[in-house]
């Protein structure tokens, strides 16, 4: 099975919204997100880089990596998806591994977020090299914060 990467188009992202995995529709709730195409539109819109994966012949998947807010040097990659399962979750695992490994030098850390019920993405973090720090409030849900500093 083969993963490629195109540039997001508002056709691909309303698929992925509209066949996203329940654990990412969960987390956007918690977040107060209305609209998961709403989401996914902002969120490619704030990344300095982002694409959509594909594979089965549609897109499955949404990621990149914006700049955190209160500080530039930090980056927040994220990832929205319709659920990578089985035989394909081991090869976005080595794809995603590249896509962290091209990103890491142009910031200082990277952080991110995961509502803590959303399992296969905290297990997805781990598996990328980040570590779980802290317990945060997000609208009454305990989100993890997850953070990687590569080294100097």
């Amino acid at each position: 099975m083969t993963i490629t990467f195109r540039e997001p188009t508002r056709e691909s992202l309303k698929y992925i919204a509209a066949h996203m995995c329940a654990e990412d529709l969960a987390e956007l709730n918690a977040c107060g997100w209305a609209s998961p195409l709403q989401a996914l539109i902002e969120s490619v819109e704030s990344s300095r880089e982002a694409s959509v994966a594909w594979w089965d012949g549609h897109p499955q998947a949404a990621h990149g990596v914006a700049d955190f807010t209160l500080d530039p040097t930090i980056g927040v990659p994220w990832m929205l998806s319709t659920g990578p399962r089985g035989h394909i979750a081991r090869a976005f695992v080595k794809v995603s591994e590249q896509f962290i490994a091209d990103i890491t030098p142009m910031y200082s850390a990277l952080f991110n977020l995961v509502d803590a019920r959303h399992v296969r993405a905290q297990r997805w973090m781990i598996a990328l090299g980040f570590k779980p720090y802290k317990v945060h409030d997000c609208n009454g849900f305990p989100f993890i914060e997850f953070g990687l500093f590569p080294s100097v």
